[in-house]
């Protein structure tokens, strides 16, 4: 929108600097000012023009006064006092088109202004004979809907000083080369011509002459063919110079900075990159700075506070980071700021406050954080303020009310954290306000029901309390209201919505106690479009206001307490007309919708779960082919599904989860393509899996658990379905052998074979899941899958049911249990470091438990119980942090269990029992091999004590024995 508006803006610069042109164009011919000739008309070009108006189609008869001998005095014809001859054409506006531009113009030889702009030439080329008019000096065909290519003939036009072929969006130059013969141009306007052909276009227009003051290109496909290091060029004279929209890849230019006189500057919507030069400064007298949507980097210069002269900047959408100089604040004729869409840190300079022409202001989508400096207030012309998605702290500044010219507000997706101020009342003129998705407290203020010409009111995703104020039923011209996600209490009465006549967007919901307490017999003063109510008292019947509400289109109403039959008639016109139908989770019930036989398509999304729904099947769903999200999960339904669903070409979230659907599954669902999520847990098919099955490219999600089903694991599964993430086949009767063709879908993050009839061994391939490999590699669901649906996966790999929604993404499991599966414990499996369940329990798994098990380092859950495993329980199972649940009973363990870490917490013994020759903490049986040292480390202290006891008399013995030798030897 910013970006539309900018080009508009820059268009009717160019505009009032072509009418600023022509105005020299006409000092310099004076004779053009001088009208018409007082004598008629040369027969000849009279003749011309007539043969030129029988090939145009006049309906707004432009041409009426193109009659009588004197066509000098026709309209959007001038001609020359001194020799007769028709000097000017002006047919501008006229709503002409024709099949040709006749070659009877080419008598008119000594025209010097051409003027067919604004007319509907569609499928005419520019004829070659303009090239002809050796005297041109202005040749204007914009927004005249030329086709073909721009013939080479124009570069003849040796004279011509304007040429505007601007908005002709069919036409196309092959080569540029003849633009440089245009030896006295001063203005050339080719936006919206496809030059993509013209590969070499830039050192052509390099030969421009120096005299060229604008150059419009935006828009024209340029190639890639601009020297951003070229440092000089002919181009030294410009006063605007627009390549915006087109792709250019390239530094900034240097050779720009040679036209000193620049005032319009706009590379917006390029693939320039690198740092904005310093140089930049050096352009006093720039007004209009476009810089946006490109890939520029690094802080803005200092030196762009020196471009004192200039009232638009916009760096939006680019990479520029570091903080806003403070110098910013130099730049007091500024009345558009746009620097959105960057990476900008730090705080708002206080400096901000000086640019008080400033109309629009927009930070959005930074890493703004800090307060909102007080001094924003001091900007009295705003009229529009972004400051959304950054990380803004702390209050909204009381002199946020001063910005009493204010008519769009938007706070959103910050940090702010207190009660909103009623200064913000003082904003009469506001149109728009936003602050959701921030930390609010408090209540919605009274004051803001003298903002009475407010439109919308985004208030969701904050921490709001209190009662909703009923005056801001006064607030007649409020069209959208979202108070979403908040702590409202009390009630929600017909006196809310008093005079709001124009309302056609409502949300609401309170995570507290709030109810929906109007009469039975209100009829609203509006009429909704959208409507989102969750988590609020509505029932228990069936509100007959939302009956009256005949242009509904969005409707949600999850958690409302209704537990009514819904009105049947007022269903299907509903169903007519709207693309998303919600009414989860309530307590809807009844057979009604298994009898309507037809329905309007157009539906998208239809949400029923959670509901006391009966019944079969609504076949008349069949017919709504537009559908791409179809739950019914948790109702009583029953029945055989439908072969005609085979017809929704359109479904990728199809989830009948938790209902009592019997029969086989129809082979049709196989041909829905686009199904990404496909979920008929707990019901009671029987039969095969369909091998239509195969077709379902696109299919994310497969949940059969809990049916009846009897087959064959299909090999096909890891073949076929390439995307598959999750795969639940638990609690049926599948047999046989695990396919090793399974392991070919690495992506797959779920996989539950759990309470079937599996046997052989785990295929080694197992490691090749490498969506379990990396506790980072979170894969998601398919676009569709919305636990705003009622949309889920149930699994029990933990030993007990749990739903997952939009946590989803996070798990990643494997549970083989209760079946009899033999062999080993695979090595491969140890490599799965992102696994979080394992659940192999029930099995005939013999050999020893892997002593790299401790390598699966994000193991919550470890189920290897009722197997025969033997040997000992190695030691890594204690380097696993986040093991919260471990069974290895009732096996053949032996030795001393692991201590240490996390199995500290696991202090049940049961958890090992069964395992008759496992000792240690937690169980109450010491260890054999404790009592022996602690035996021998006994035995050796006595003998120690022994030891040094007898060696005193030892010595003693000794030293007599010594003593009694010498005296033997002296006798």
């Amino acid at each position: 929108m910013l970006a539309f508006k900018m080009q508009k803006c820059t268009s009717l610069l160019v505009l009032f600097y072509a009418l600023g042109v022509f105005a020299t164009l006409e000092v310099g011919f004076g004779f053009i000012l001088e009208g018409s000739s007082n004598r008629s008309c040369i027969e000849s070009e009279k003749l011309s023009l007539l043969r030129l108006k029988e090939h145009f189609v006049d309906p707004s008869l432009y041409l009426w006064s193109w009659v009588g001998d004197d066509c000098c005095a026709w309209h959007g014809i001038v001609c020359s006092k001194k020799t007769g001859h028709i000097i000017e054409l002006n047919l501008r506006n006229g709503a002409l088109s024709g099949d040709q531009i006749h070659s009877s113009l080419l008598d008119l030889k000594y025209l010097t202004y051409l003027d067919l702009s604004l007319n509907y030439f569609y499928g005419i080329q520019i004829p070659d004979f303009f090239g002809s008019f050796r005297d041109l000096t202005y040749l204007n065909l914009s927004f005249s809907h030329f086709e073909g290519l721009v013939p080479h003939h124009l570069g003849n036009l040796s004279s011509l000083q304007y040429l505007d072929l601007n908005d002709n969006f069919l036409l196309s130059i092959d080569n540029m080369g003849w633009l440089s013969k245009l030896s006295m141009l001063e203005y050339l306007d080719l936006s919206s011509v496809n030059l993509s052909r013209a590969t070499h276009w830039f050192p052509p227009t390099n030969m421009l002459p120096s005299s060229i003051s604008v150059l419009n290109l935006y828009g024209c496909h340029l190639p890639n063919d601009i020297l951003g290091s070229l440092l000089f060029s002919n181009l030294t004279s410009l006063v605007i110079l627009d390549l915006g929209y087109n792709q250019i890849k390239s530094s900034f230019p240097l050779w720009v900075f040679n036209n000193s006189g620049l005032t319009h500057l706009n590379f917006g919507q390029n693939i320039f990159s690198g740092p904005l030069p310093e140089a930049i400064g050096g352009l006093p007298s720039l007004l209009e700075l476009d810089l946006s949507s490109n890939d520029f980097q690094d802080p803005i210069p200092e030196s762009i506070s020196r471009l004192t002269s200039l009232t638009n900047l916009h760096l939006s959408n680019n990479k520029l980071q570091g903080l806003i100089p403070t110098s910013i604040g130099s730049l007091t004729s500024l009345l558009e700021l746009d620097l959105s869409n960057n990476m900008f840190q730090g705080v708002i300079p206080e400096s901000i406050g000086r640019l008080t022409c400033l109309t629009i202001l927009h930070l959005s989508n930074n890493k703004l954080q800090g307060s909102i400096p007080r001094s924003i207030g001091s900007l009295s012309s705003l009229s529009t303020l972004d400051l959304a998605f950054n990380k803004f702290q702390g209050l909204i500044p009381q002199s946020i009310g001063k910005l009493t010219s204010l008519s769009s507000l938007d706070l959103s997706e910050n940090r702010l954290n207190h009660s909103i101020p009623t200064e913000m009342g003082n904003l009469t003129k506001l149109n728009h306000l936003i602050i959701s998705s921030n930390e609010l407290k408090g209540c919605l203020p009274n004051a803001f029901c003298q903002l009475s010409k407010l439109e919308t009111l985004y208030a969701d995703k904050n921490h709001l309390s209190e009662s909703i104020p009923k005056c801001i039923g006064e607030l007649s011209n409020l069209k959208e209201l979202d108070l979403f996600s908040n702590s409202w209490e009390g009630f929600v009465s017909e006196h809310h919505f008093f005079n709001l006549t124009i309302l056609t967007y409502f949300y609401i919901s309170s995570n507290s106690d709030l109810a929906f307490n109007v009469s039975s017999e209100w009829v609203p003063p509006f009429q909704l479009q959208y409507l989102y109510m969750k988590s609020l008292k509505v029932g228990p019947r069936f509100p007959n206001w939302l009956m009256t509400q005949q242009e509904i289109r969005y409707i949600r109403m999850s958690n409302t307490s209704i537990s009514d039959k819904i009105p049947a008639d007022w269903f299907v016109s509903l169903l007519s007309r709207a693309f998303i139908v919600d009414l989860f989770n309530n307590e809807i019930k009844g057979t009604q919708l298994s009898y309507i036989s037809s329905a309007s398509d157009g539906l998208a999304i239809l949400a029923l779960s959670n509901n006391h729904l009966s019944g079969e099947f609504p076949a008349f769903l069949c017919n709504l082919t537009s559908l791409s999200t179809l739950v019914f999960s948790n109702n009583n339904f029953s029945g055989e599904l439908p072969q005609c669903l085979g017809k929704l070409t359109e479904l990728r979230d199809f989830d009948v989860m938790n209902n009592s659907f019997y029969g086989e599954i129809p082979v049709s669902l196989g041909s829905l393509k686009h199904l990404t999520y496909l979920n008929l847990h707990n019901n009671k098919f029987q039969g095969k899996l369909p091998l239509s099955f195969q077709n379902l490219k696109e299919l994310v999600a497969l949940d059969l658990g809990k049916n009846n089903l009897s087959d064959f694991l299909p090999s096909w599964i890891g073949e076929q379905l390439p995307r598959l993430q999750y795969l639940i086949l638990r609690s049926n009767n599948f047999y046989g052998t695990i396919p090793t063709e399974i392991c070919h879908n690495s992506t797959i993050q779920i996989l539950n074979l759990a309470r079937n009839q599996i046997i052989g061994h785990i295929p080694p391939c197992f490691g090749n899941f490498s969506a379990m490999i990396t506790s980072d590699s979170r894969l998601t669901m398919g676009p569709g899958f919305s636990s705003e649906n009622g949309e889920m996966i149930i699994d029990n790999s933990k030993g007990y049911e749990l739903e997952y929604t939009s946590t989803l993404g996070f798990l990643v499991s494997i549970d083989l249990s209760n079946n009899d599966i033999s062999g080993e414990i695979l090595d491969e499996l140890m490599d799965l470091h992102g696994l979080l369940n394992l659940n192999l329990a029930g099995n005939r798994l013999a050999g020893n438990i892997p002593d790299r098990i401790g390598k699966l380092e994000q193991l919550e859950y470890l189920d290897l119980s009722s197997n025969e495993l033997y040997g000992h329980i190695p030691q890594s199972l204690s380097d696993l942090n986040f093991l919260s649940s471990l069974n290895l009973s009732f096996n053949d363990l032996s030795g001393r269990i692991p201590t240490g870490n996390q199995l500290q917490t696991l202090d049940d013994p049961s958890i090992y029992a069964g395992n008759s020759q496992l000792c240690g903490q937690p169980l109450l049986k010491p260890c054999l091999d404790s009592y022996r040292e602690a035996c021998s480390d006994s035995d050796s202290d006595d003998e120690r004590l022994w030891f040094y006891a007898g060696m005193g008399p030892g010595l003693l013995v000794g030293l007599l024995l010594f003593c009694a030798s010498l005296q033997v030897n002296k006798s």
